[in-house]
């Protein structure tokens, strides 16, 4: 398990924080457009112009990266640049809350 220095993208993310995170990702298919490791490159990520978020840029994230945005971005779906993620809105607030964690702890901090 990391310790604070030397892993800065799970600053603050026990490995089971991320599991939990990262299975719910997948089972919801998110993985299916965003990669199954959160780069935007999923197998449907070649359809679409602008490609699905990498969620390791922060510079990608259409409407902010702060848990706050993801969570209105999931919710809500996007629907403008071109973009066509659609919405989850029956995901509990407990699982929603994992996913958020797994997609910041992939955050790359500077």
């Amino acid at each position: 398990m990391c310790l604070f220095l030397g892993c800065p993208k799970t600053w603050g993310y026990t490995a089971e924080v991320q599991d939990k995170g990262k299975g719910l990702y997948l089972s919801y298919g998110c993985a299916l457009c965003h990669g199954p490791n959160g780069q935007g490159n999923g197998i449907n990520s070649q359809k679409f112009k602008p490609p699905p978020t990498n969620f390791h840029d922060l510079k990608a994230y259409l409407h902010g990266q702060d848990r706050d945005s993801i969570r209105r971005s999931i919710q809500n779906g996007i629907k403008e640049d071109n973009s066509i993620m659609p919405a989850f809105q029956d995901i509990s607030t407990e699982e929603l809350d994992q996913i958020i964690d797994y997609l910041v702890s992939l955050q790359e901090k500077k």
